[in-house]
């Protein structure tokens, strides 16, 4: 299956940012699950690139002008192959998962709940059903300083928190687990393009939960960025001087493309 991304991120501000640095998760990599047949990221600023400790392309964004409004756009054609997730891929022991954060640090309660569940995936599976019958998708509810403790105790969330409060409970159990962020297809047009899921490993696999959607395969999924939490994976991270009140807007769209396109 062939899809087309469209992304385009804008932030305004009160008074003109007179400079700053933004790290940017946008670019997609080549995987077993995914072909890139072409991407381009057009910013503002100089830019370089890096690869981080999770194996995550970076694009380096160095502003040193003042400016009132910041375009970024994402888009390429990605060949998703339908193949199940690799033996570990990472630069290091999934072990190194095991770490809680602190938007993924369980409380008593997320901790209670929990326990109900083993380190395996039958298991997982009933976690993540739970978890997605549980916290009712509301966005606006939470923000991405909300912990999975706190949207837990809420009762609702974004895919953001579905996966935070998964990423705790796993590792609370045992089983190393990291945040993806990414794009999802949908034949819904009203249906949120850029998403966020979860891979935990278990054996001598990674394997796939999406809580939001209670799927268990990603075959309509692109990975951009994975971390420990959503700050390692944030599509856009940094720091600015000045800009005042920020606005954002993001709109993302993921099409499906024919056999002859």
């Amino acid at each position: 299956m062939k899809l087309r991304i469209q992304h385009d991120t804008v932030y305004r501000y009160e008074t003109p940012v007179q400079g700053g640095i933004q790290y940017i998760r946008l670019r997609p990599r080549n995987t077993a699950q995914q072909k890139i047949l072409d991407w381009t990221l057009t910013t503002p600023g100089d830019v370089s690139q890096m690869t981080d400790g999770f194996g995550n392309q970076v694009t380096v964004m160095t502003l040193d002008e003042a400016l009132s409004e910041i375009t970024l756009t994402a888009e390429g054609t990605v060949e998703l192959t339908g193949k199940p997730l690799a033996l570990n891929d990472s630069a290091f022991p999934p072990q190194v998962l095991l770490r809680f954060t602190r938007l993924t640090e369980p409380d008593a309660e997320l901790k209670a709940f929990a326990k109900q569940f083993s380190a395996n995936k039958r298991s997982l599976l009933r976690m993540m059903k739970q978890i997605c019958d549980r916290i009712a998708f509301t966005p606006g509810a939470t923000t991405v300083t909300h912990t999975a403790a706190e949207a837990f105790q809420l009762n609702a969330g974004v895919c953001q928190d579905h996966t935070h409060i998964f990423i705790a409970c796993c590792r609370y159990i045992g089983v190393p687990v990291r945040y993806v962020s990414g794009y999802v297809h949908s034949h819904d047009d009203q249906h949120i393009a850029t998403h966020a899921w979860a891979e935990a490993f278990l054996g001598q696999n990674w394997h796939t939960f999406d809580v939001v959607n209670n799927l268990n395969v990603a075959e309509s999924h692109i990975k951009l960025a994975v971390g420990l939490d959503y700050l390692d994976a944030a599509p856009v991270r940094g720091v600015r001087r000045g800009g005042g009140v920020e606005v954002l807007n993001t709109v993302a769209r993921v099409s499906r493309m024919t056999d002859s396109q």
